[in-house]
Parts: C-alpha cells; structure tokens; sequence
C-alpha cells in the first residue's frame, strides 16, 4: 500500500506542477498538509534555488544558507548575488581588496556544501565580480555537475579550473550583454537606468578593450577543455573568435548557439562566413544552429558570402541542420531554400537595449516562405517575428508554402489593438489547411480597449476568438493571442494570452487560461513560465 501511495503522491505533485504552470503555490501548500506529504514535496520545491536571499542574513552570522537536510534535493543552483551590495557606499556582505575589486564574504558556505550536493546538476552564476579560484575547484570535484552557466559575470583564465568534472552543457554571456527580443518581456533590470551605472560595471565598462582579450582567451581555453563531451554550447560571439573555435573538434555537439555581436573578423582573415562554415565544418552531430545576433548599423552578417552560386561544401552543412534560429541582423535571402532537413524555424528581431528593433516586413517574409518551399522540407515548427500587421494574406503565404505545420507562432514587434480590416472567419480559413495544427499563437489584431476596464473586455474578445479557432481548428491544443502589457508607469511591452483547449466526447471546447510564459534567452524552442 505504501507502494501504491507513493505512486499517487508522485502523480498528484506533477499534476500540480503542470496545472499552475510550474509555480510552487499549489504545491507549498500540499506540502503544509501533512509531514509525508511535506517530505513528498521537498525534492520538487528545492530542486532548482537561487541564493543569497536579502531577507535571509543576520549581522552575527551573515548571508543564511539552506539547511543541510535540504542539500540531496538540489539539483539546479543559481548563484546571484545583488550587485548594490558592491557599491562602495553601500558596501555589503563582502570587502574592497587593494585594487578596488569587492570580494564576498560568505560564498564559502556555498564552496563548502557542493561536495554535499549528489544530485546537483546545473550552476548558474550572476555574480559582479571575479569568482575565487576555490569556488572553481570545489565545482569541479563535483561527481553530478554537467551544465554551468555565466551571465553578467567577469570572467578570467581562472575558469579552466573547474576540473576534473566535465560540462554537457555550457553558456556563457560577457558583462553587461542586454538583447531585446521583439519587443516582448526583458528582465527587470534592465529598465532600471542604476543597473548601467553600478560602481563595477561602469569599471569594467572602462577596461573594456583589454578585459574582452582575457575573457575571450579564458573562455575559449574553458570550452576547448569541455569540447569533446559538449552537446549544447551558448556563446556570446564577443568572447570568441571564430578562427579559434575553428580549431576545436566537437564530436558530440548538437546545440550551437551564437549570440549578441557577431565575432569580430580580422582584416587579414577569410571573409567571417568562410569562417563559419570553418566552424561548423568541425560539428559532425550539429543538428541545432542558432545565430542570435543584434542587430547593428554594421554590414548585415551574410551567412553563405557574396558567392554566386555558393560553396558546395557550405550548402551541404546546412542540409544536414534540423533546427534553424536566426535574427534579421544576418541577410536571409538564399539560405533556406538549401535546408531539405529543416523542421524548427524561428526568425527573431534582435537588438542591443535600449533601442527597438525592426523586424521582417511583409515582403521579406514572403521571400523567406518561398525558400522554405523550395527546400521541400517538411518544417513542422514555424515561429517568426514580423514588422506589419498581420492580415490573412499572409497566413495564407504560410500555409500554402509549410502546409505540415504543427507549431505556428505569429509575433508583431510593437503590437497595437486597433480597427481589424479582417474578421475571425478570414483567418480561420486561411489556417484551415494546416490539418496538423495543435499549437497556435497568432498576432490578430483586435478592437482597442482601456486596459484598466474592470470588465477586462480585451481578455474576454480573445477568448471568444479562441473558441472560435478552437471550433474550427480540429487538433489545435493550445491558442494564444499578443496583446499590449503595461510593464512600468510609463511603458508597455507585448505579451501573450494563452489558453489551453480541452475537448468533449460531444464536441463541446472549453478554454482554461495558461500562466504567462516567455522565452529565456537564447532559448527558441520552448517556452517556460514567466519569472518576474
């Protein structure tokens, strides 16, 4: 019996975790029920924290760490430390060394319980400012360690020490790197002007020339260390090199992702697309490539050059690519059309904040569907950001150039309620031949409303549209649809209404809404529940 109501409580807890969309409300309060149901609990509420905790420290002892008992369950832990607590007028929970670099106080207690962590997996560090050698040394003896992650922290040659444990998975992001995405959710910190102006980042800001050589060295030595076990890698291309990637194996590498400013190519190199392809040339298992670049006033980055007709050998490379991301800062005219294995496509507009970027306009994403069309793939998942209202037209571009689509995401960059020239019916058909189509989020534009109407008649529209989608839509399961969000009193943001479509044996639709879900950058698959 004790078997069997293992088996519940398991079932119970992950239907808990699915239905509010991964939040721990439903389940802390399972958890304050009963002790067997609290211990139940314990692995999935403590598998992924974050700390140190503003509201967890004492003069006396410092930053509180988590108990010991909660240890095992640790499986993803992200260190992030404040960075007001660096400023020198405010300085806390750390000190100022001779060369006016902070150094914590308390990350040994963190340093000290890894070895006590078997089940960690995952470490994502947000730190401001150069992480100790100790605290690479005790993560390196780490037995479970396979995923590490930097953002927004300085790194040095330090890094390679992490050993002997060896990395699956590894992101690395410089100091102060801020991508818009559209024009959709952004962290927080980035809409507040103190976040640049911290005492350390405007330091580091000023080293900026020699300190991108010793990042860029560091980590390049840190990945080429990992490379032949590496299956997912994220890199910032302003801590690379392309001519230095080109000269690593990289057996076993699925996922590449290259991110921010495209890496800088030296006058008396290869043109940077022959390097690329140099790059990829050594990925043999590469089946994900994403060139997440912002855009820039520079040259657009041309991924297959000037040649014409292109190099054999680079066009096959990318037949062999099943998942493509790409933003408009690289020219897209000519590439898909020689991608016949492609089934995930995403187009983004990315650019550096503060700035908006510019997305594909209605002509270019035609011109962008007629080569997906002639590459005769059978691409099942299409998302794709554009500048223009969306009008059937152009649904009706996508369905006859992807008709095995069973993923479609729509996004306008700057989207705006306003007089619809097109009803509900005009875009049902056009998607009607998608005869695979379970997941939808489309950018239909609806009648604008007062966004503090206390009937909330925006929510209520687009349900009605999504019941109606829902009707006519066989095997959709999912329909979302943007609309504008205030993110702060003087700013809005787009954002989604999703709803979850569940069906009855007598036809009947009924609509459940989902939590408020982004993409955690530079993740373009799959979306998680929203943080802030």
């Amino acid at each position: 019996m004790s078997i069997l109501n293992g088996d519940i409580t398991h079932i119970l807890i992950n239907d808990l975790l699915s239905s509010s969309g991964g939040a721990p409300s439903a389940l802390l309060t399972l958890a304050s029920t009963t002790r067997s149901f609290r211990e139940s609990c314990l692995p999935y509420l403590f598998s992924e924290v974050g700390w140190p905790h503003k509201s967890k420290a004492d003069e006396e002892s410092g930053l509180h760490f988590f108990p010991e008992s909660l240890w095992p369950y640790i499986r993803h832990f992200r260190l992030e430390w404040f960075d007001e607590w660096t400023e020198p007028t405010r300085l806390k929970w750390g000190t100022m060394d001779k060369d006016g670099n902070y150094v914590p106080r308390d990350l040994v207690k963190f340093n000290s319980a890894i070895a006590k962590m078997p089940k960690l997996s995952k470490v994502t560090l947000t730190c401001p400012f150069f992480i100790p050698q100790s605290l690479f040394q005790s993560l390196g003896l780490s037995r479970s360690l396979s995923a590490i992650t930097f953002v927004d922290t300085p790194l040095q040659i330090g890094i390679t020490s992490i050993s002997p444990a060896t990395f699956k998975q590894i992101s690395l992001t410089p100091v102060g790197q801020t991508l818009r995405v559209g024009d959709g959710p952004t962290d927080p910190r980035f809409s507040d002007i103190t976040y640049f102006m911290r005492d350390w980042r405007r330091k580091y800001r000023s080293q900026a020339s020699w300190n991108q050589v010793q990042e860029t060295q560091a980590s390049i030595a840190f990945v080429k260390s990992h490379a032949i076990h590496i299956t997912h890698l994220e890199l910032s291309g302003s801590l690379c090199s392309f001519g230095a990637l080109s000269r690593i194996d990289w057996p076993f590498l699925k996922t590449f992702a290259l991110t921010g400013n495209a890496p800088v190519t030296q006058p008396y190199e290869p043109p940077a697309h022959v390097q690329l392809f140099n790059v990829l040339a050594r990925m043999d298992a590469l089946r994900d490539l994403r060139l997440l670049f912002a855009q820039s006033k520079a040259q657009e980055f041309h991924i297959l050059g000037h040649d014409d007709p292109p190099d054999p050998a680079h066009t096959a490379k990318l037949a062999t690519l099943t998942d493509f991301a790409v933003s408009n800062a690289c020219k897209l005219s000519g590439i898909l059309n020689y991608m016949s294995s492609l089934r995930r496509l995403a187009i983004l507009a990315i650019v550096d904040l503060p700035r908006w970027p510019i997305a594909l306009g209605q002509a270019e994403v035609d011109r962008v569907l007629m080569d997906v069309a002639a590459s005769n793939c059978e691409l099942n998942h299409l998302r794709i950001i554009v500048e223009d209202k969306l009008t059937p037209s152009v649904c009706w571009s996508i369905t006859s150039n992807c008709p095995h689509l069973q993923v479609l995401e729509i996004e306008r960059c700057g989207y705006h309620d306003g007089k619809s020239v097109s009803s509900w019916q005009e875009f049902l058909e056009a998607l009607s031949s998608l005869s695979a189509l379970r997941d939808l989020r489309i950018c239909m534009q609806f009648p604008e409303y007062d966004d503090v109407d206390e009937f909330e008649s925006w929510r209520i529209v687009r349900k009605d549209c999504a019941k109606a989608l829902a009707m006519g839509l066989k095997l959709l399961g999912k329909v979302g649809f943007e609309y504008r969000k205030r993110a702060g009193t003087h700013r809005y943001q787009d954002a989604w209404l999703d709803f979850e479509i569940s069906r009855s044996k007598g036809g009947d639709v009924e609509l459940c809404q989902l939590p408020a879900m982004w993409y955690s950058f530079p993740e373009v698959w799959e979306s998680s529940r929203l943080p802030f």
